[in-house]
């Protein structure tokens, strides 16, 4: 959804810009940092303001704990609310999300998941496994908890919260699911604990969508016998349900046409980003207004010519859109007002280039503002800017343990596609690199393939970069945020055009003497598994070794097992089919193109790895890429995760896999020559 932001003077901007000396930073040299600090959870979570801006809370947290606590701004004092305790592998308490509720009550959602294993060992296998949630009001003085659920909530599930009505002090809204299944919206006293139900609704109801009023004013409902089709229904004045447009059911969580982003100051419409349909002179995601009322889709309002939107900011008195987000190298917000502007030109001086920031909430008054900063050697960090006394605080840091001065540097890289097409990658070298030194590189493109890398912190290529090597990572055609037609050029160029402009990349860092030909190794995940798997086999001279993470391998399966698991009816096949073809019809094509076929005279040494669980790429995809190396008499090794799926791995398993590959490349690509 939307920030939060109040008008302010222009003047601020110039102050923010006296403060930035503030920001310098003295390197230092330490001893490589422990893998197992890549891996860990972060330090600080779910950090807002009070309304008044008296109050800052936060979640602190380490691998096995997390505390919510309370700081008063004005006397110092730091108050601890809630604790919980979890194991990775056992389970315990998780804190998901925390939520003001006036300047007194906080309201918190939780996770608890139980687990037993045979014989108390992590690796042990299941032997019980007990899920509950819990939705808590706590008071900011320490007062009793209070357990919150809709009516006739099913057991272990009281409910989530939908909206926290700002305008109401006493109440809030949630969702919660009865004993028949179906997803109610009820309105809760948060005082008192008691319930009333507002909306009644079925076991098909997913979601519900609220106005900046707290009104219901659309739900998305799955339809269809295999519940494939998803529908978007408006609210009725009569409380019925009309549909106002109608989507497969995986369009939504993977290629969505439009987003919601946020409540406009107008009863029952909201802000939608909204992709240019097909043919429209306009080329990026744009802000739109959906009136759920009329049931129309209004014109733009708000629209980047070169970058898709990525979200908005709202006033926080309720005018309004005040400005649109998008990436460009670094996360940017243009205000619509010109005072505004400024002050968010300050803060982007204060911090310095290369840093994206963005207000995270802020009080009412608009005086105090919580801004999150961070930048490629710098995972996050909160401060606090008073806007009376002129004062920028440090909140903390997410990740203490990995200091700017130890990480790498990232610098955008500008070359030219082998058809001239314009393009742009990331190069991240080692900290103390000088003019001339050329460390072995490693080219890691990113996955999606309708995704993209930006001028921002990236964990595996930080954690590269502190073992001595330097990641190149290339924005291809076909890559997302810079348009439509930016991201269709790469339709149907899986190992064709896409993976020319990552060889174009690499070949343009040799030509300007930035990369050593010989010492050159390719590494990625899922679609960036994929190109690192057809690096080598395409260009064997080019690559020392490569690594593949959840790689499909072999596109005629992949996509009849897409067929297979979503039907050949659903927008998510469709989208498979026009982005790398159709199996059937296009079967020649895909063979040519999968690694898998491709690895007779295979000489560059392999590492797959791949989840066990993973139901995005097949595991089999993997499996059958180290028969067939093996077969080839290929130097091939392979990474079973037994209990991980496609992504969001435990720890455990992100510092096994960092492990693996720091090993496999201590062996393939050395950094000492």
């Amino acid at each position: 959804m939307g920030q939060q932001l109040t008008r302010i003077g222009a003047g601020f901007a110039v102050m923010l810009a006296a403060l930035a000396v503030l920001a310098s930073v003295t390197p230092s040299t330490a001893q490589i940092l422990p893998v197992e600090e890549f891996a860990r959870r972060p330090a600080l979570a779910h950090v807002s303001l009070s309304p008044s801006g008296r109050y800052l809370a936060y979640v602190a947290q380490d691998d096995s704990t997390a505390n919510l606590a309370v700081r008063d701004l004005v006397t110092g004092e730091t108050s601890a609310l809630f604790g919980s305790q979890a194991r990775e592998r056992f389970g315990g308490v998780y804190i998901e999300w925390v939520e003001w509720k006036g300047d007194d009550l906080l309201i918190m959602g939780a996770t608890r998941l139980e687990v037993t294993r045979y014989r108390g060992e992590a690796d042990g296998a299941i032997r019980t496994a007990n899920y509950g949630r819990s939705l808590l009001a706590i008071p900011r003085d320490g007062g009793d908890i209070r357990r919150l659920e809709g009516p006739l909530a099913r057991a272990g599930r009281p409910g989530d919260l939908l909206d926290i009505l700002p305008d109401q002090p006493g109440h809030i809204l949630i969702t919660h699911m009865d004993a028949s299944g179906d997803l109610n919206v009820a309105r809760v006293d948060v005082r008192s604990g008691e319930s009333e139900l507002v909306i009644e609704g079925d076991p098909r109801v997913i979601s519900y969508l609220t106005d900046q009023q707290g009104d219901v004013v659309g739900r998305l409902v799955y339809r269809g016998i295999r519940g494939r089709v998803l529908v978007m229904q408006a609210r009725d004045a009569d409380g019925g349900w009309t549909e106002t447009f109608r989507l497969h059911r995986d369009e939504i969580r993977d290629f969505p046409r439009f987003r919601f982003l946020g409540p406009t100051d107008q009863p029952s419409q909201v802000y939608v980003a909204v992709r240019p349909e097909e043919g429209a002179l306009e080329d990026t995601y744009g802000v739109h207004v959906f009136d759920f009322a009329t049931r129309t889709m209004g014109p733009a309002i708000w629209r980047h010519g070169t970058y898709d939107v990525a979200n908005i900011v709202l006033n926080s008195d309720g005018s309004g859109l005040a400005a649109g987000c998008y990436w460009a190298d670094v996360y940017r917000c243009d205000f619509i007002d010109p005072d505004q502007e400024r002050v968010m030109a300050g803060i982007r001086r204060f911090f310095g280039a290369g840093f994206s920031a963005s207000v995270v909430s802020q009080s009412e008054a608009g005086d105090k503002w919580l801004i999150w900063a961070s930048s490629p050697s710098n995972a996050g960090q909160y401060y606090l800017f008073d806007l009376t006394a002129l004062k920028m605080e440090l909140v903390g840091s997410l990740f203490p343990g990995l200091p700017e001065a130890r990480l790498g540097q990232m610098r955008r890289i500008d070359y030219a596609a082998t058809d001239g097409l314009a393009l742009t990658a990331y190069l991240t070298q080692p900290p103390g690199t000088k003019d001339g030194d050329r460390p072995p590189l490693i080219v890691m493109p990113h996955g999606g393939p309708e995704t993209s890398d930006h001028l921002k912190w990236d964990t595996w290529a930080q954690f590269f970069a502190s073992r001595g090597y330097q990641v190149l990572q290339p924005n291809f055609r076909g890559s997302s945020g810079q348009g439509r037609n930016f991201a269709e050029a790469g339709y149907r160029q899986w190992g064709g055009l896409m993976q020319d402009d990552v060889t174009a990349a690499v070949q343009h860092l040799i030509d300007q003497g930035l990369a050593d030909p010989d010492r050159i190794c390719i590494v990625g995940a899922s679609y960036g598994g994929y190109a690192a798997l057809m690096g080598p086999a395409t260009r064997p001279d080019l690559y020392r070794c490569t690594i593949a993470i959840a790689g499909p391998s072999d596109l005629v399966d992949l996509m009849n097992w897409e067929r297979r698991e979503a039907g050949d009816d659903t927008d998510r096949y469709e989208y498979w089919v026009r982005s790398i073809g159709d199996p059937r019809e296009d079967r020649a094509a895909l063979e040519a193109v999968s690694p898998v076929r491709l690895v007779e005279g295979w000489t560059t040494p392999v590492l797959l790895i791949h989840g066990e669980r993973d139901d995005v790429v097949p595991v089999a995809q993997s499996r059958d890429m180290d028969r067939a190396l093996r077969r080839a008499g290929a130097d091939v090794e392979l990474l079973i995760l037994e209990e991980a799926g496609h992504a969001d791995w435990e720890r455990r398993e992100e510092i096994a896999v960092m492990q693996a590959m720091e090993a496999f490349l201590a062996e393939h690509l050395p950094v000492a020559p």
